[in-house]
């Protein structure tokens, strides 16, 4: 199967993929060095074009994108629809990390209060009935 390219796809192919034919598309690279060889004006001119670019992009540093764009790249791929969950834990900013390790913190001694007054009252109360039981029986005695 033969392939036919026009000059408007050559430029794509050569815009997307830089001026080295080993970089194009494996399908469609005979037909473009066919192309170029037919066309040699047209192709001269897109892969003088493209030479420049790809010197100039091999000739910048490397840059590490900040954390601050990673974030907004990936907020802009996530669908319209989505909202966002809390940060996991580690993330959160200190402060709010302290806060909610102290929230936790007071409702656990909340609870131990709560647990603890409770049993103390019904050790209370218990004392109270045994006491109660006690004199009533030494009553029932001395009534004899």
């Amino acid at each position: 199967m033969h392939i036919q390219i026009t000059s408007e796809r050559f430029e794509a192919i050569v815009d997307a993929y830089g001026a080295e034919p080993q970089r194009w598309p494996q399908d469609e690279r005979a037909a473009a060095l066919l192309f170029m060889q037919q066309h040699p004006e047209v192709a001269r001119r897109v892969l003088a074009e493209a030479r420049t670019l790809d010197s100039w992009l091999s000739s910048a540093d490397e840059v590490e994108p900040s954390v601050a764009l990673q974030w907004e790249v990936l907020a802009r791929m996530m669908p319209a629809g989505l909202t966002a969950r809390p940060a996991p834990f580690a993330a959160r900013p200190r402060r709010r990390r302290w806060l909610a390790g102290g929230i936790g913190l007071a409702a656990a001694c909340a609870a131990g209060i709560v647990f603890g007054v409770n049993i103390g009252l019904m050790t209370l109360s218990e004392a109270r009935a045994e006491a109660v039981l006690a004199s009533a029986s030494l009553a029932e005695v001395d009534n004899w």
